[in-house]
């Protein structure tokens, strides 16, 4: 299973994916959030230029929002309306042999929302690919004042569960990859990013 992953986009149409949707097998694409170029504040032009080219590719689309990003209530009705849309915050999708589970940002409830994203993870771990607007602790969350600005939480839950792999973006300087444990790590920010996955082996490779 090959999946195309990216994550803020800020509003610039990722013209390049199409290129590689064409020469290479991709069976879905992955959308760690921030479509939107400068918060929700009724615009949104450029948000729906985004989206509109990512459904164009003609290949299923999961993803979650990012803190720039609408509400929820914006890209639940969206998803409504496209049958290749799969807006997963909070939610757990089958594809191939595999899981995805979104989780997007999240400002309000953080507790109640943690404790249904680990529900929902520890299902079957092995066979789980968490997709997350922000980045675990301590882990290619690195930002340019020196802090790690990635999710405690997060890491706590990679570390207990050990999932398959876990996708995400926001510190847009931390792009990159590693790995804790059995799970690998990948920050898709501004980047074309290919996950190979054949029998829970995991290949990351920048397109």
């Amino acid at each position: 299973m090959n999946l195309l992953c990216s994550a803020d986009f800020h509003g610039l149409v990722p013209t390049q994916m199409s290129y590689i949707v064409q020469q290479r097998e991709v069976d879905a694409i992955v959308c760690g959030g921030d479509f939107s170029p400068h918060g929700w504040h009724g615009e949104g032009e450029s948000l729906d230029d985004v989206i509109s080219f990512l459904l164009g590719l003609n290949k299923p689309i999961f993803f979650v929002q990012g803190n720039m990003d609408p509400s929820p209530d914006y890209f639940t009705h969206l998803e409504s309306s496209y049958n290749n849309l799969n807006y997963i915050h909070l939610k757990r999708a089958k594809i191939g042999d595999y899981y995805l589970v979104g989780i997007g940002d999240f400002h309000f409830m953080p507790s109640v929302v943690m404790d249904k994203l680990e529900s929902l993870v520890k299902k079957n771990p092995s066979k789980t690919i968490i997709v997350s607007h922000y980045p675990p602790k301590g882990l290619v969350d690195l930002a340019d004042d020196g802090e790690h600005a990635g999710i405690e939480e997060f890491r706590e839950l990679i570390e207990k569960y050990q999932p398959l792999l876990f996708i995400c973006g926001h510190i847009h300087e931390a792009a990159g990859t590693t790995k804790l444990g059995k799970t690998t790590v990948v920050n898709v920010a501004m980047k074309n990013v290919l996950a190979e996955i054949n029998e829970d082996e995991v290949n990351i490779s920048l397109v």
